[in-house]
């Protein structure tokens, strides 16, 4: 998906996010960054397409233990095959 609207509350408890009609505490989605980080994992993230609207949508890439190079070689192979970062219109 693309970016969504950032909330800016002072209060980062305090702020919502809102998925398909539901609305959700702002930090629930921290639990996604987890996926790489926790575990050490090497990841890249890359532009893959846009959306209708033509906001860029991107995906993470995200590799084996201790092989850094997997996902920057996909990255790599990707952005041949789909292209690469395009300005924002």
């Amino acid at each position: 998906t693309p970016a969504f609207p950032h909330d800016h509350d002072p209060d980062s408890m305090a702020r919502r996010i809102d998925i398909d009609g539901t609305d959700y505490p702002y930090l629930d989605q921290l639990v996604w960054a987890g996926v790489a980080t926790m575990p050490g994992l090497p990841a890249t993230a890359i532009p893959a397409t846009r959306s209708p609207e033509g906001l860029p949508v991107g995906v993470q890439l995200i590799g084996p233990t201790l092989e850094d190079r997997t996902p920057l070689r996909l990255a790599e192979l990707l952005e041949q095959k789909i292209g690469g970062f395009q300005e924002p219109r």
